[in-house]
């Protein structure tokens, strides 16, 4: 009985961390693949979980790329320490490129641009540079 609850513990523990597990592995996934190439079977297979378990923290996939770009958003605006993640570079060229073709993701992308805190760094230099192309 002890077993079953430690392990229940566990399992709840992993839950409620879950939709956290599978943002990170989307942020890194989707860097390396693409935002056109990479799925959320690949997101779920880096997390260690199935397919189904994105849809049950997100209705849609949608909704979970909508969850990747919040991630994002809160890093570029957070500064150039945060910024150092692997994925944020790759991932600001991949939004920036949706955002051609997507108009309301290219308002939001322009908000978090015009957000985010000056800095000489490279990701900096990238995001400045994004934000005079899509002026607020």
């Amino acid at each position: 009985m002890v077993a079953n609850m430690i392990l229940i513990g566990i399992m709840d523990t992993r839950g409620n961390h879950a939709a956290d597990l599978l943002i990170e592995a989307g942020l890194s996934v989707f860097a390396e693949r693409g935002l056109e190439l990479a799925t959320l079977d690949d997101v779920a297979a880096t997390a260690g979980f199935t397919k189904g378990a994105i849809y049950r923290q997100f209705p849609s996939k949608g909704a979970f790329l909508l969850g990747l770009f919040e991630q994002y958003a809160a890093v570029a605006r957070s500064g150039s320490a945060a910024r150092q993640a692997p994925w944020f570079i790759p991932l600001t060229i991949q939004f920036a490129s949706q955002a051609t073709r997507d108009p309301l993701l290219r308002r939001r992308l322009a908000i978090v641009l015009a957000e985010a805190p000056d800095g000489g760094s490279t990701d900096g230099q990238l995001l400045k540079a994004l934000a005079r192309i899509w002026p607020v």
